[in-house]
This record gives C-alpha cells, structure tokens and sequence, in this order.
C-alpha cells in the first residue's frame, strides 16, 4: 500500500471518530504524544498534588501538645507520676539525660495564690542543691525559689516576665522556672515521687 493511501486511511478513520464526538470536542485540537495518544492544547501538562507533606514539620514534643496540663502525663494533678518534688514544694522533669526542668508544684502556687512577680536565675550561673535561685511573689506573700540539684543554668522561662500567672495557670507546663544541667544525677535518690510527696502534703 502505498504512502499517500495509508495517509488518506488514518485522515478517514480520524473523521469517522470525530463524526461520534460531541461538538465541544469536535472543534478542540489534538497533537501527538510521544506515546501515541492524543490529548487537548487546553489540558494542563501538570496536575497538582491533593496535598503536599513538608519536611520542615516540627516533632511535636510533651511540652507544646494542645490540652495537655502536665509536663509528663497531661494529667491535671497537683502531683503528676514521673516528677520528682522537694520539701519546698518544687518539682524536676528530666528531659534528656542530665538535663532537668524545675517549677514549682500545683499545691504551691494554689497556695501562694495570684502570682505577680518571679524572679528568674541567670542563665550560666553555677547553683548549689538547697540554695535560693529566685523568688515568687503573690497577692499574698513572696517566696524563695530552691534548687533540688546543684548544676548550670541552661535556660529560664522568659515568658514568666510578661505572664508571671502561668505559674498558677500552668505550673507543669508553660510555668516552669529554669533549666539546669545537673552535676551529680545521684542528688535526683534524695527527691520524692508523687506518692510520697503526697503523703508529706498531707502530714504537713
């Protein structure tokens, strides 16, 4: 068969196919793919993804969980399980190894009632256990803030200038007081767990 016939033959059977269209795709133009199928000037070459997943998520960490009131559980105890706490009413999280986040308890600040001012440790400074770090004052009383270990301070919670009430809002979450790099993890044997500050709560 020869060249011109096989042409005639597909511009036959394309018209014959154009014929059964609707009028709306008789009138669009195609071209050729490099796979032999045909598709429309006005088709878009790329279709975007329903949704798109970024590398860039944040983890999402106990301390900025929505709800959640506790440092460690999310429960909205005075005494969560996980926390070590002293005699003067502070608790301490280990984030990771030996680092440790301070503040004082639930049944503190419900005492010490409306918090207006804290005072906050220097970053850097070099703390002894026992030893007066800061302070807090209420409506009713100021108080000292005690370290429960002896250490570096790493950090403390800024946001306590501006909103010193989240320490009664939000004492195990964001009202904490400092971060401390501890020097002898074995001071940690010394503190209470939640059943035995609870009971020292009660004789107190």
């Amino acid at each position: 068969m020869s060249y011109q016939k096989n042409i005639l033959m597909v511009s036959t059977r394309l018209a014959a196919v154009r014929s059964r269209l609707p009028v709306a795709a008789r009138s669009a133009k195609f071209v050729p793919l490099l796979s032999n199928r045909f598709y429309s000037k006005t088709t878009p070459k790329t279709i975007a993804p329903l949704f798109t997943v970024s590398r860039n998520t944040p983890s999402t960490s106990l301390s900025n969980v929505r709800g959640r009131r506790s440092y460690i559980n999310g429960s909205d105890e005075e005494t969560p399980e996980g926390l070590r706490y002293t005699e003067e009413h502070e608790w301490l999280a280990l984030e990771d190894g030996n680092l440790a986040v301070i503040g004082i308890t639930g049944y503190a600040s419900k005492a010490l009632g409306d918090v207006v001012y804290v005072e906050l440790p220097s970053v850097g400074a070099s703390i002894v256990a026992g030893e007066p770090i800061g302070a807090v004052e209420s409506v009713k009383s100021a108080s000292d803030i005690y370290s429960p270990v002896s250490g570096e301070i790493i950090e403390v919670n800024e946001q306590l200038d501006k909103k010193p009430g989240l320490v009664n809002a939000e004492p195990y979450r964001r009202g904490w007081i400092c971060k401390i790099l501890i020097k002898d993890t074995t001071e940690l044997e010394s503190m209470m767990d939640n059943n035995r500050y609870q009971t020292f709560i009660a004789s107190s």
